[in-house]
C-alpha cells in the first residue's frame, strides 16, 4: 500500500514537471517564432496554389461530412475513412513557401484528430481531448495564414477563402 501511494505521488510530480517544461519551452518558441516571421520568405509557386485548392477542397468535404455525421446520414466509419483520406491528399500536396508548409502539417494533424475525435464518440468515450486538438491546429493555422496573407496575397496566393472556413 505504501509502495502504490510513492508511485502516485512520483508519477503526479513527473507530470506536474513534464507540463512546465514544456510550457515554458512553448513560450520561449512562441516568442523566438514571432520575432522571426517577419524574417520569412514568401512565395507563391503552382505547388502552393495547388496546396490552396486541395486544402480548400477538403475543408468543405470535412464540414460536408460533420454535417452528415450529425445528420444522420453518415456512418462515423464513414467519416473516419473521409477525415483520414483528407489528411492524406493534404499530405500529398508539397507546398513551396514555408508558412503553407506547416499549415499543411497542422491541418494534416488537424484532420486525424478529428477522425479520432469521431472515432472516441463511436466507442462511447470523451471525443474532448481530440477535439479540443482538433480546434487548437485550426486556430495555429488561421494565426499563420494571417501573417502570411500580406506577403502571399499579391503573389497570387489567397488565403483569404480558408481564413474564412
Amino acid at each position: 500500500m505504501l509502495q502504490s501511494v510513492r508511485i502516485r505521488r512520483l508519477t503526479a510530480v513527473t507530470l506536474v514537471c513534464a507540463a512546465l517544461v514544456l510550457g515554458v519551452f512553448t513560450l520561449l518558441g512562441s516568442s523566438r517564432a514571432s520575432a522571426s516571421t517577419a524574417s520569412i520568405h514568401h512565395v507563391c509557386s503552382l505547388a502552393d496554389k495547388q496546396f490552396l485548392q486541395t486544402t480548400r477542397d477538403n475543408m468543405t468535404q470535412l464540414g460536408y461530412w460533420a454535417d452528415e455525421l450529425v445528420g444522420g446520414d453518415a456512418t462515423p466509419a464513414l467519416v473516419i475513412k473521409q477525415s483520414r483520406s483528407e489528411a492524406a491528399q493534404i499530405g500529398a500536396t508539397r507546398p513551396t513557401d514555408p508558412s503553407l508548409k506547416t499549415a499543411g502539417s497542422l491541418l494534416r494533424k488537424m484532420f486525424l484528430e478529428y477522425a479520432a475525435a469521431v472515432h472516441s464518440k463511436a466507442l462511447g468515450t470523451s471525443p474532448g481531448r481530440h477535439v479540443q486538438m482538433a480546434y487548437t491546429l485550426a486556430n495555429a493555422v488561421h494565426d499563420l495564414l494571417v501573417a502570411a496573407q500580406p506577403s502571399l496575397g499579391p503573389q497570387g496566393c489567397d488565403v483569404g477563402p480558408l481564413l474564412q472556413s
